[in-house]
């Protein structure tokens, strides 16, 4: 399940470096920090359903608030990924990702990472030093890395905000570093068409992603994975495909509330 969760945040944050290597850093702050947010706000909950062939093995909720800290407001996501059905009587998981980034610029503060599996558990916390490149680990300690460089949770809301709304010719990739469980992870998005797609909210236009990831022995083939973003102002991602040797995985949005474009696909 905690793969399944880093695939998924993965696929929705690759995008998130591309636009940072077309500017210089102070110029890429300065924008950003004027750039107003319209792809998210406090209150948005997401729900979304894993399916292991045609069992149903859990769900995945993202819930966005505000925190202060200091005289400042950070925005606050958490991610809750358990396991349902048959697979919660084989495996008890409860894994939970949280995320505190910017307002402004959408770079990370801090991430909390909590998790349960069967007798194995799990907590740590990673502070980003943005001015410095450096971030924090509980567990492991200092650790520099590439600037701006995202935790998985802020990479997905940094892409919706400032990534998305570009337009991409076929093929076009974009790099992105992000850190998890103690490392620093290189993925490649490549953005391929526009598609629409049937789903429980009807046929949805969407940007259809595929990754490549560096480490050739995960996943053979290029189209192993794939992911689509609802083509509107709230760049939901509205399913996942995994393509595994023994059965597909896949991950479909099944509810939604609190969506910052009420005029958007998703009504």
């Amino acid at each position: 399940m905690k793969k399944l969760f880093w695939l998924f945040m993965m696929l929705c944050v690759s995008g998130v470096s591309f636009a940072q290597e077309q500017k210089s850093k102070a110029v890429q702050i300065i924008e950003d920090k004027y750039k107003v947010n319209t792809a998210f706000q406090p209150g948005e909950e997401l729900i979304y359903e894993l399916k292991y062939g045609v069992i149903k093995g859990g769900e995945l909720k993202i819930n966005v608030g505000l925190q202060a800290v200091g005289y400042d407001y950070y925005f606050h996501v958490k991610a809750v990924c358990y396991s349902t059905g048959v697979v919660s009587k084989l495996a008890h998981i409860y894994d939970i990702y949280e995320s505190l980034f910017d307002i402004c610029t959408g770079y990370p503060l801090k991430a909390v990472r909590n998790v349960t599996e069967n007798n194995y558990k799990r907590y740590n916390e990673d502070i980003f030093c943005q001015d410095s490149s450096v971030i924090y680990s509980m567990k492991s300690g200092r650790h520099e890395v590439p600037p701006h460089t995202f935790d998985l949770i802020s990479a997905f809301f940094y892409s919706r905000r400032f990534i998305f709304d570009k337009k991409y010719e076929k093929n076009e990739s974009m790099p992105l570093h992000t850190w998890f469980n103690e490392k620093l992870y290189l993925v490649t998005l490549k953005y391929k068409k526009t598609e629409t797609v049937k789903s429980d909210f009807g046929k949805i236009e969407c940007l259809k992603f595929v990754p490549v990831l560096s480490d050739k022995s995960v996943f053979k083939k290029e189209d192993d994975l794939e992911a689509w973003f609802t083509n509107d102002g709230n760049y939901v991602p509205l399913k996942i495909k995994i393509d595994m040797p023994i059965a597909s995985i896949r991950c479909e949005l099944k509810s939604y509330k609190n969506l910052k474009n009420t005029d958007g696909f998703l009504k």
